[in-house]
């Protein structure tokens, strides 16, 4: 026997909020400080503003609201500690601070629209939103069973509610989003949404208590999810957003409250694109530990795209190695370790910082880097056996496993040989049209069922179009550059 898992009280979407008196009205004991008063108030008239393309209004109307509270200063921490009172009490969620994440990527968008116009060819990244059918698995219903690893099996559904009005809640979560991408890259760049239902696939959960409480897709789940993908997806897929039926037991008592980790920013099936991953209700449903019941349209636009940026930025750290913002893990909530040019006390001034002062000026692009679609079939068609040997550094390199040669072998045997510095060495079988180098069981991380393969990575030109020289390959979700003698 299992237990269905729908949440149905969240099939419906709930009452929007039209206006910020609207929604304070709903909390009329709740004693809200005029910072949180006047930053919803000042998000949703800028937004509003914004998206009839008023820009000029937009700023206006969000610069006297820094001019009253500056970005950056003790104000918002203050109002960080007050917003979460407001949060245990009342289970609203509009962000921590309120609208701060919000206000302050729309800051970057209004500049941008602002901005003399500049002549550039905007490319576009799909972002291939994946909404998966069915999990099963084990889900506790105490926290003995939690330690325990026992508890009830269940099959979860994917909410009805992100497919409703053409995924309409799934386009608000990333409106601001997308328009903060297009910003950041000085409009080199816009999203471009692709949803991909694979309704009969079921994978696998897992919820655990190893140091951190995790509720989401086991380990197995990935291979068996990547193999799902129709091949016109993964042709033309640059980003990747999961969506899979929520694991969370907080229907139980004794996880009413409680915060388990359902997902964050992974790699796609190249090993190298960014892959967003959260379960399904985290867009309908304020997750116990930040909120209680429902989001509201006003709650979903204010958090959301304050939880894509957070996932965003480890992956931009992640690719731009070298300016070291992101060595230890979250090294924003350390003041401390900040860059001394860096102004500011909270996470979002640190993404604005790091955009303002090392990506606008990265090289490559910003744009350049986040297209991650494959090259085509006729374009890997040119590639040869003989532009892949050479000597190849992971970026970063911490070990001896992290640099290597690509080498021939025996004339006649087809393969070629991968050598590290640790003198641990295993062949590989080109497969040039598919841009891969097939792993086989002399690999020590060879599996039958879900061998991972070196992946060619070409490079690309200014515009971030492939040309016919090789970059790399990726490799277990690192990339390997190739060196230039």
């Amino acid at each position: 026997m299992f237990t269905t898992l729908v949440a149905t009280a969240l099939l419906v979407l709930p009452n929007q909020s039209q206006s910020a008196a609207e929604f304070f009205a709903r909390y009329p004991n709740v004693q809200f400080s005029p910072v949180y008063r006047e930053s919803l108030e000042t998000f949703l008239a800028v937004e509003d503003a914004y998206r009839r393309r008023e820009f000029a209004q937009a700023s206006k109307t969000l610069n006297a609201f820094w001019n009253k509270y500056p970005p950056g200063t003790e104000i918002w921490s203050k109002e960080y500690q007050d917003a979460r009172a407001i949060s245990r009490r009342t289970g609203i969620n509009i962000g921590l601070p309120p609208c701060y994440y919000a206000l302050r990527m729309l800051d970057v968008c209004i500049e941008y629209r602002l901005r003399e116009p500049r002549s550039v060819e905007a490319s576009a990244a799909t972002l291939s939103i994946v909404l998966i059918g069915k999990t099963r698995g084990v889900q506790p219903t105490t926290v003995a069973e939690l330690e325990a690893g026992r508890g009830q099996e269940i099959e979860g559904v994917i909410e009805p509610a992100l497919r409703k009005d053409n995924y309409a809640i799934i386009r608000q979560s990333l409106w601001l989003f997308e328009e903060y991408v297009e910003a950041a890259t000085q409009g080199e760049l816009k999203l471009r949404l692709n949803f991909v239902e694979l309704p009969d696939l079921e994978l696998p959960i897992r919820v655990s208590h190893r140091g951190l409480r995790l509720a989401g897709l086991d380990d197995r789940a990935w291979s068996m999810m990547w193999k799902q993908i129709p091949d016109r997806d993964l042709s033309i897929t640059d980003w990747w957003w999961i969506l899979y039926p929520s694991a969370v037991p907080d229907q139980h008592p004794e996880f009413a409250t409680t915060e388990f980790i359902t997902g964050g920013m992974g790699v796609g099936p190249d090993g190298l694109s960014p892959c967003f991953i959260i379960d399904d209700r985290w867009l309908t449903r304020k997750p116990p530990h930040i909120g209680n019941g429902p989001y509201t349209d006003i709650e979903r636009r204010a958090y959301l795209p304050q939880w894509l940026q957070h996932e965003f930025f480890h992956h931009l750290y992640r690719i731009y190695p070298e300016h070291k913002l992101e060595v230890r893990g979250h090294d924003w909530f350390d003041r401390s370790t900040w860059p001394g040019d860096f102004e500011g006390r909270l996470e979002p001034d640190y993404y604005a910082e790091s955009l303002k002062k090392r990506f606008l000026d990265s090289s490559p692009s910003l744009a350049s880097r986040l297209l991650y679609a494959p090259p085509s079939p006729d374009l890997l068609e040119t590639i040869t056996i003989e532009q892949l040997i050479g000597e190849y550094r992971h970026e970063p390199e911490t070990n001896n496993w992290h640099r290597g040669t690509i080498k021939f072998e025996p004339e006649g045997s087809g393969h070629v040989r991968w050598t590290n510095a640790a003198g641990v060495s295993w062949l590989l079988k080109p497969e040039l049209h598919r841009g891969v180098l097939r792993i086989g069981p002399d690999c020590p991380y060879y599996k039958p069922d879900a061998a991972p393969d070196f992946k060619v990575i070409l490079k690309r030109d200014a515009n971030g179009r492939y040309s016919k020289e090789v970059e790399g390959f990726s490799f277990q979700g690192g990339l390997y550059r190739k060196q230039r003698v």
